[in-house]
């Protein structure tokens, strides 16, 4: 019997050292995400222009908000980025770094519409007299669409 206990404890220590030198197996923290091309995050990039028919419309100084909106989802912004009127023709690139909250990603969303919008007050919020454009609804990871600011608000 004290054969048996000696034997245990035995196996009992082998057990335990060896369970010290070998280190614990850990599940990664975040299971990888797909990403685009080369490594890189989900971006939607492309340009903004100018409507023909509201060309002479507002100042070089008006403010320019280019952001994407889920379709299925708040009217917040995922992401977005500023410019202004002078800088059209405009190119973008939006992404998660550019978000508007670390919690809302735009790797993260299913399909968004890119909005253009020139603010003649320099405020995010649509007022009347701002010139806009859309996207037709698109899924991060699209490169080398065109927004056209062809509209104002009314």
């Amino acid at each position: 019997m004290a054969d048996k206990f000696l034997m245990r404890c035995g196996l009992l220590v082998c057990g335990v050292l060896l369970a010290a030198t070998v280190p614990a197996y850990s599940e990664p923290a975040m299971p990888a995400k797909p990403t685009g091309q080369a490594g890189q995050s989900l971006a939607i990039s492309g340009k903004v222009i100018l409507g023909p028919s509201l060309a002479g419309k507002g100042s070089s100084t008006d403010t320019l908000f280019v952001f994407a909106r889920e379709v299925n989802g708040p009217p917040m912004p995922v992401a977005i980025v500023r410019a202004t009127k002078k800088d059209l023709p405009f190119t973008f690139r939006l992404d998660d770094s550019n978000g508007m909250m670390p919690s809302r990603k735009l790797s993260d969303v299913g399909t968004v519409v890119i909005v253009a919008r020139l603010s003649k007050s320099g405020k995010a919020m649509p007022e009347s007299g701002d010139l806009e454009g859309m996207s037709q609804p698109v899924k991060p990871g699209v490169d080398g669409i065109t927004i056209v600011i062809d509209r104002e608000r009314p």
